[in-house]
């Protein structure tokens, strides 16, 4: 069944007239005709009655007015839909960010493209990089930033956009705030705060950090997000693995690792040869273009 047999049908039952149809239509009648024979045929019988001068729809053809009606209906609304999304400059933007990287990194970015584009539509997720990237392969987000993964798909297609040192986030007034950098043997000698997702890169770093030293640390507490994180820290529950990136907020000190190799690579990712509309062009483009050396975070001073 084509679209513009259903569109002949419907001519017809609206005029009851072939002459009127076809002229409605802007087709000759025998071409109407002969379209309305091959639906009769796809449908199993007569759609129509002549008589002389009089048309009249057959039980079948009252039968499938409605079902043919809601089918073009359907056709014209996704069609318009279509044209509509071909033609706007704006648009949804799936984006993904590893569960320890603030989303302030991507601020600056974001608000150039709010205002830039008409319509501009943000969905941020957060998780472990490994899920990042298999969310991407499966096509559920259109790009993420995350950290260097060991080994990435073939088809994922990246770009590095900054390396940070680690960095360990205490409370003012810490004893540990005395040193301008901190050696790892200090770490197994304080309560850590983690996060608790599962394949975080700082919490995986930590360990793996500690266990290299023959250390290990003591975890007590769990938080869901970085904000939550810096909130337990600045209350004295605990210090915590971070970024160099991750913004300070009022009650911390941020003190380097003395390890200065002790650190992690963050990477641009998209799937390679999937279409990009105009907002994940611009967003690639933005992210690329960035001097993120001068965009690194702040260490707290001593």
């Amino acid at each position: 069944m084509e679209l513009f047999q259903v569109r002949y049908f419907l001519a017809l039952a609206r005029t009851l007239n072939f002459t009127r149809a076809a002229e409605a239509c802007n087709v000759s009648q025998p071409a109407l005709t002969r379209a309305i024979q091959r639906l009769e045929e796809e449908l199993g019988g007569p759609l129509l009655h002549r008589e002389r001068s009089l048309t009249q729809l057959t039980a079948l053809g009252r039968a499938m007015l409605p079902h043919l009606e809601a089918a073009h209906a359907a056709a014209e609304t996704a069609a318009a839909q279509a044209a509509a999304f071909r033609r706007r400059e704006g648009g949804p933007l799936r984006l993904g960010i590893e569960v320890s990287l603030s989303a302030h990194v991507l601020a600056p970015v974001l608000g150039e493209l709010q205002s830039r584009i008409e319509g501009f539509e943000l969905s941020l997720a957060e998780a472990a990089s490994s899920d990042l990237v298999e969310r991407l392969m499966a096509g559920e987000l259109d790009s993420a930033v995350l950290v260097d993964p060991e080994k990435p798909p073939e088809r994922l297609e990246h770009w590095r956009l900054f390396r940070e040192r680690y960095v360990v986030l205490c409370p003012e007034g810490h004893p540990v705030t005395a040193l301008a950098a901190i050696p790892v043997d200090v770490l197994a000698k304080e309560n850590f705060i983690i996060r608790g997702t599962a394949g975080c890169d700082l919490d995986q770093a930590l360990m793996r950090l500690c266990a290299v030293a023959g250390l290990k640390p003591e975890l007590r507490h769990r938080c869901p997000g970085e904000d939550q994180l810096c909130q337990m820290v600045a209350a004295g529950l605990g210090l915590a693995l971070a970024g160099e990136h991750c913004p300070i907020g009022p009650g911390l000190v941020a003190r380097p690792l003395a390890d200065a190799e002790a650190g992690r690579q963050i990477l641009l990712a998209a799937v390679a040869g999937r279409p990009h509309g105009p907002v994940l062009a611009a967003f690639l483009k933005l992210m690329r273009a960035r001097d993120w050396s001068a965009a690194a975070g702040q260490l707290s001073k001593p």
